[in-house]
């Protein structure tokens, strides 16, 4: 009987929420022009948010994508409205509100995607120390966690080197430029299917947990444009109701935007952002990994003031999206 009772609800919750990914947003009065800023590449965890893009386009918006070479070259045009939203990890934002920017948490779009991968001669942590390490960025969310858990949790001090890009890591991996590095799930998995069996992921417990994106808006934007803003949002969740209800809808996005990424790997790679990641909550997520980023750098002396989250949250904005497109 439970098992009959669980495929039932299994059932019923596909249905809603591919009922819920058929909702049509009533496109808004107002200047249709958004610019998304991304902190690096165009990844995996941004399918969804192309998707929309998309989409969006051919119904008179115009979404432009705008990719930055450092995470936080992202915020500060978010700051300057040279971009409306951004999607970002957690620290950059704080940090320039923290310097009197105007900007609003607005939602989660995954949770940690991050891993510490290494040659397999270095079996944990301890053994990266003297070696050479690669981190995104002095300032970028992760690199910064990774750093201070190396350091404080391993007691080790490896070479530290900047390489930006998860891709571009991969590459120095494998032509032996560097012995370790954290990359997204995504990347991860694309090494491991060109070159099985060469490289491990090293355990760092729940550190990665911090290491998830969300977006983030221009609050000066978003309160002339309320109404632009909250229809993107329903758009965007839209889109994540539409990959959680067929995940294939994602393939063709993924093998255009990620020419690289092995075909036999995309439809595994989704499924893990789905149901690892926690990617594209359907309603939009929490506050958590905000909150516990916020924690961590607290703990850590990272941040030297105290942060109040709920002042930096805009649950205005996500209320109405949810609103135009009711909750699954």
């Amino acid at each position: 009987m439970n098992r009959i009772l669980a495929a039932a609800l299994s059932v019923f919750f596909l249905l809603t929420t591919a009922q819920a990914a058929e909702v049509e947003v009533l496109k808004p009065k107002g200047n249709l022009e958004i610019k998304l800023g991304h902190p690096s590449s165009i990844s995996l965890y941004d399918m969804p948010a192309i998707l929309t893009r998309e989409r969006l386009n051919q119904n008179g918006w115009n979404v432009s994508s705008v990719e930055f070479t450092r995470t936080d070259l992202n915020v500060q045009a978010l700051a300057q409205g040279t971009i409306q939203i951004a999607n970002s990890q957690v620290m950059d934002p704080i940090r320039a509100i923290q310097k009197g920017a105007k900007l609003s948490f607005l939602m989660e779009n995954n949770g940690g995607e991050f891993v510490m991968i290494a040659k397999n001669e270095i079996k944990d942590c301890k053994d990266t120390d003297g070696k050479r390490f690669a981190i995104h960025g002095e300032a970028a969310t992760t690199s910064l966690a990774a750093k201070i858990w190396l350091l404080n949790d391993c007691k080790v001090k490896p070479n530290i080197m900047i390489i930006p890009g998860g891709e571009n890591r991969i590459v120095a991996l494998q032509n032996n430029q560097i012995d370790a590095t954290l990359v997204q799930m995504g990347d991860w998995l694309n090494l491991d299917d060109k070159a099985p069996g060469r490289y491990h992921i090293i355990k760092t417990g729940n550190l990665f947990n911090i290491s998830g994106a969300s977006f983030w808006g221009n609050v000066e934007w978003l309160r002339k444009n309320e109404d632009v803003a909250s229809a993107y949002i329903a758009e965007l969740l839209k889109s994540f109701r539409m990959a959680h209800a067929n995940p294939k809808i994602l393939e063709p996005v993924v093998a255009k935007y990620l020419p690289d990424m092995p075909k036999n790997i995309i439809a595994p790679a989704i499924k893990a952002y789905l149901e690892i990641v926690r990617a594209w909550p359907q309603n939009g997520g929490d506050t958590s990994i905000l909150d516990d980023t916020v924690k961590f750098f607290t703990a850590s002396g990272e941040l030297k003031t105290p942060v109040n989250t709920k002042e930096i949250v805009d649950s205005k904005i996500l209320s109405s999206a949810l609103a135009k497109v009711g909750r699954v």
